[in-house]
């Protein structure tokens, strides 16, 4: 029995790769949504996925595929299929069969990272992943990277960015101050967080010796992106300003492929902005080790029992329900 009443498998954008992971000619074997596929850059530098395997006799086009141009070819028979999918040539051949294509999917290059547009029904993108907002490369650092494999399904991690209710006792956060939904809108939900920090993170309190308050965004652009924009006032003149892009992507059934991207605002100078870039990286990554265990052991109350406090849990469900066929 499945432990989430719908499909593993939402509508919408997500992250296959980064763009600096790809070149000209480059082909690379993936498997995502339960499927095995192909990523590959034509000689024009347009990146592609296509489904994996040859129609001819199912020979795997990531293993040994070779982008001449705008085609790849099949390893196998060296049957070749231009961007479309649409196979163009057969080497022994004078005529090719009328149903010798293979998927194509939709794919879109924002901010470094590559993306494919999955819908259960195979129907063409009804909107647009769009770039980064509140983040740019001349006031904040170079992304870091991190990474997971995590039993557990994408919706639990729409709804807990929230469930603030969460925050101060699985992370040890300060005390919930505001909660608020600014959007809710098509494909993009966003909503704030204030927190009163103290004692509970050892680090500033120590490094600064007060208390402070942090202001936290969390922005949906459908189930494959939200991005966290995080400000920590410290004081009226010292203010850290973090930006995290998480990006779930689902592997198979069971499985989801969390990736980390995460920069600071440029502080005090070059040494002081990459100590608190790699410190604060470390944060990011024990909180989410801190919901792992949760995540791959719960169970999905489709009908929860709320408390006033838990934050906009319902709002973030409804506004998902549209990325699930029906």
């Amino acid at each position: 029995m499945t432990r989430f009443p719908f499909t593993s498998f939402p509508n919408g954008w997500f992250k296959v790769a980064y763009s600096d992971e790809l070149s000209p000619k480059k082909v690379i074997p993936l498997h995502y949504f339960g499927k095995d596929l192909v990523l590959f850059q034509t000689e024009d530098g347009i990146s592609h996925v296509f489904d994996a395997h040859c129609p001819h006799l199912g020979a795997h086009l990531g293993h040994g595929g070779q982008v001449n141009g705008t085609t790849i070819q099949c390893p196998f028979h060296g049957w070749v299929f231009n961007c479309e999918g649409n196979c163009v040539e057969i080497p022994y051949a004078s005529k090719t069969p009328p149903k010798a294509q293979i998927r194509s999917w939709p794919v879109r290059e924002v901010n470094g990272v590559i993306m494919v547009y999955y819908d259960a029904k195979g129907e063409s993108p009804t909107w647009e992943m769009p770039e980064l907002s509140g983040w740019n490369p001349k006031e904040y650092t170079d992304f870091k990277r991190y990474s997971w494999k995590i039993r557990t399904h994408i919706q639990e991690f729409a709804e807990n960015g929230a469930d603030t209710a969460h925050l101060p006792i699985l992370h040890k956060f300060g005390d919930i101050t505001s909660i608020s939904v600014e959007k809710n809108n098509g494909s993009s939900f966003i909503n704030t967080v204030g927190i009163k920090y103290g004692k509970q993170n050892q680090f500033f309190f120590k490094l600064f010796g007060r208390n402070y308050d942090i202001f936290m965004k969390h922005i949906w652009d459908g189930m494959g992106r939200v991005c966290n924009d995080v400000r920590v006032d410290i004081s009226d003149t010292v203010k850290v300003n973090t930006f995290s892009v998480f990006l779930p992507t689902p592997i198979n059934a069971e499985y989801v492929e969390m990736n980390l991207l995460f920069s600071i605002k440029k502080v005090f100078g070059k040494l002081i902005t990459s100590f608190l870039h790699h410190r604060l990286l470390q944060d990011a990554i024990a909180n989410i080790n801190h919901d792992i265990p949760v995540w791959e052991n719960k169970v999905y109350r489709t009908i929860p029992l709320l408390c006033n406090s838990d934050g906009p849990i319902l709002q973030v469900r409804g506004w998902a329900e549209q990325f699930y066929d029906q």
